[in-house]
């Protein structure tokens, strides 16, 4: 500042007042006007802060209560803060209920559904088909050969092709290692079914693949799979497999036509055996009557042998005794039966001499002949 404007300013008192100016603020007279709006403005201002006291409260509340979620029945849920899973072990595991967990972004809810099944196909070895002849079952259109790829096959242990399919079906046993261990479980799994067809298929022909031995097929592809997903451990169970093989198209006829001719084959082989049990049946059922008839005929026949000769024997002694005696009452038993079956006897009286009484029999009767007489009357 120049010594010109110096001169100009007024003249300052050598000493200011000792007393604060805030004193003499406060001892000027306010206005009554300015008053009444301060206390309008304080008032305002308290009713806001209350309203936005109130305001954080609710959203408080609404933020805490925003963390109950419910776990379905079948499912699990697994709590994730900042990524990581809460808890350890099987407490990380939520089961069915209501819990409460921080918000998002603090927590997030990995719901798992333990209780479902679910399926995995392996289509690497079928041939093309669309959804909707996937629905309807239809066949795709029979070409001279197959369409490279397009259509898929696996090669057997005789070096033909077929077409196959497999279906698997699984639960979660392990929701954590089925989560959190393995990127895509259910690729791992479709990787898994097509290599078990593909391993099955180079180790059966296409004969015992297609008719003679599909459900051998259909266990090999099931323990090929089960070695597979148990050495990984993917925190799963599996359920049947269904496993489809079809022939080429452009072979099917021919197929077709053995395999008719196949069960032609079968049901009149069938047939035969049958009847050749039948028959083998019934024969020996003869031959068994047949042999028990003559063990009861020889049994009679030894009973009765041994029955006359035991009365031979007995009577034995009666002759020794006596053998005039004994030869006149057999005489007369034998002459008794004889008399019994004779239809006609004579006595002769006696004669004048001394000769003995005569007694002809009649044995066998003469026929009668017919005279002319007879056939007259």
């Amino acid at each position: 500042m120049s010594d010109n404007d110096q001169t100009n300013l007024p003249d300052l008192p050598e000493k200011l007042p000792s007393r604060p100016i805030e004193a003499d603020i406060d001892s000027i007279p306010a206005a009554p006007m300015e008053d009444a709006g301060a206390a309008a403005l304080a008032d305002a201002l308290s009713s806001s802060f209350k309203f936005v006291k109130a305001m954080m409260v609710v959203l408080v509340a609404v933020f805490l209560g925003s963390g109950i979620f419910t776990v379905n029945p079948n499912e699990a849920a697994v709590v994730l803060r900042f990524g990581q899973p809460v808890g350890s072990g099987q407490d990380q595991i939520l089961g069915q209920g209501l819990h409460w967990s921080f918000p998002y972004p603090i927590d997030e809810i990995v719901r798992i559904p333990i209780g479902e099944s679910r399926t995995v196909t392996a289509t690497n070895c079928w041939y093309r088909v669309t959804p909707e002849m996937e629905i309807s079952g239809g066949l795709p259109m029979e070409l001279a050969s197959l369409q490279p790829g397009v259509d898929g096959y696996a090669l057997t242990a005789d070096g033909n092709i077929i077409h196959a399919r497999a279906t698997a079906k699984y639960r979660i046993s392990d929701p954590l290692r089925y989560s959190f261990s393995f990127l895509d479980v259910t690729n791992l799994l479709e990787n898994a079914l097509n290599n078990a067809v593909l391993h099955t298929a180079a180790r059966f022909t296409a004969e015992s693949a297609l008719y003679r031995d599909k459900i051998g097929f259909r266990e090999s592809v099931r323990l090929r799979f089960l070695q597979t997903i148990q050495r990984a451990n993917l925190g799963v169970e599996l359920e049947p497999i269904e496993v489809q093989t079809f022939p080429p198209m452009f072979v099917r006829a021919a197929f077709n036509e053995v395999l008719e001719a196949e069960q032609v084959l079968s049901q009149t082989r069938n047939k035969a055996e049958g009847e050749a049990i039948e028959i083998t049946r019934r024969a020996v059922g003869e031959g068994q009557a047949i042999i028990s008839d003559g063990i009861t005929r020889s049994n009679m026949l030894v009973q009765a042998v041994r029955a006359d000769a035991k009365f031979f024997t007995e009577q034995l002694t009666h002759f020794e005794r006596n053998p005039r005696l004994f030869k006149e009452r057999k005489l007369v038993e034998t002459l008794s039966k004889v008399l019994a079956r004779v239809d006609d006897k004579w006595f002769l009286p006696d004669s004048t001499g001394k000769a003995p009484q005569q007694l002809r029999l009649m044995l066998n009767r003469e026929p009668k002949v017919s005279t002319d007489r007879d056939k007259e009357e």
